[in-house]
């Protein structure tokens, strides 16, 4: 069965984000400029839109609207929410099924890396919060649906983050019938109790979060999971990552192979709860991986990707429950994105043959940047 609207119309990640909030919310905090809510969503209650520039008073405004059975959501750049990172926390332990839309505002001349692109929403990431990262309009307006949708079933609530910068998309509003079928109706169910440690979010959420993919795919025929593999077949090499340059590289790995290398490309769309299990079953083949991030910390051992999945492929190694034995870890590359760089076919070529050098090839490179660090 496929329940969506038939009205396709071009729009941008803050046109996105709009449709959604103005069909599916009854609240919406809006601390960014241009975004343009409808007054009524599809059950034709009001929306109310509250806008201002003080990100943790908003945080403390959702928790109380949500604290009375409306449907809530906040749009705001990462950077101010990191800024509210006090409030965030206190909402979460309240159990509020709100969402959470997070801007990743492009880098620019004088702007540091730890403030550009998804970096500092990446920062929230140790708060018991569900993160899911989307990659381009439809993306985002399906990720929010399915963040709603595991909020209001876990008590747990959700970041979205959005990476600005994506061309515009012909989408559609979600329509009443898909609300309804997906939400339950105008109002969320009633609120589960507040949780009594950070740990009862990570035993709910992972369990609500795969539950509402599920059902969004049985309902418009639109697959999602919380992490994207093309193709399903094992190959010696892989390429990981999030976002946007996740979804290039799944884009770019057809061609990889048709020029004869074996290779598979990786998404993440889930960056909380992590998919480690999920990720090291879908790479624990491959004799080299090259992890593409968003974010440059040249003083840590790695960035926050490749960190993430070494720890995986360690708790498979040494027999973590949960996750498929292995018997070594593959040779894993760090590569860094530099922000509004977007990936190009050329890129993808020096990726595979830097993994096709074996220990000749660079353990850590930057694509865009100066040429010591180039491939």
């Amino acid at each position: 069965m496929e329940l969506d609207s038939v009205a396709m119309k071009p729009t941008d990640i803050a046109g996105g984000i709009a449709l959604l909030e103005g069909a599916t919310s009854q609240r919406v905090l809006v601390a960014v400029e241009g975004l343009e809510v409808a007054g009524q969503n599809v059950f034709g209650e009001p929306v109310a839109v509250e806008r201002g520039t003080d990100v943790p008073a908003l945080v403390r405004r959702c928790a109380e609207a949500a604290g009375t059975g409306e449907r809530v959501a906040l749009v705001a750049r990462a950077v101010d929410l990191a800024a509210a990172r006090g409030e965030l926390a206190r909402l979460a332990v309240r159990g509020r099924g709100v969402v959470v839309h997070a801007i990743a505002e492009p880098g620019v001349a004088g702007v540091p890396a730890c403030e550009a692109g998804i970096a500092p929403a990446l920062t929230l990431g140790d708060l018991p919060w569900g993160m899911l990262i989307s990659a381009g309009v439809g993306d985002a307006i399906d990720l929010g649906l399915v963040a709603r949708r595991a909020a209001e079933d876990s008590g747990c609530p959700f970041f979205v983050v959005h990476e600005r910068g994506h061309h515009a998309e012909a989408v559609a509003a979600p329509s009443r019938e898909l609300v309804e079928s997906f939400l339950g109706g105008p109002r969320p169910s009633a609120q589960p109790s507040p949780a009594t440690s950070d740990r009862a979010f990570a035993e709910r959420a992972p369990f609500a979060l795969a539950s509402a993919m599920r059902e969004l795919d049985a309902l418009t025929a639109r697959h999602h999971d919380v992490i994207q593999r093309a193709p399903s077949a094992d190959a010696a090499l892989a390429m990981v990552s999030l976002g946007a340059p996740g979804a290039a590289l799944l884009a770019g790995v057809d061609r990889q192979r048709a020029a004869g290398h074996e290779v598979v490309a990786v998404r993440v769309v889930a960056w909380r709860p992590f998919p480690g299990a999920r990720l090291v079953k879908a790479l624990h083949r491959a004799l080299a991986i090259t992890v593409l991030e968003g974010v440059d910390r040249p003083l840590a051992a790695n960035g926050p990707l490749a960190v993430q999945l070494k720890a995986a492929f360690a708790d498979a190694l040494t027999w973590a429950p949960d996750y498929p034995g292995i018997g070594r870890i593959p040779r894993i590359v760090s590569g860094v994105v530099t922000p509004r760089r977007e990936l190009e076919p050329g890129d993808l070529d020096a990726i595979v043959h830097n993994l096709l050098a074996d220990e000749r090839g660079k353990r850590t490179f930057v694509v865009g940047m100066e040429p010591a660090t180039l491939l």
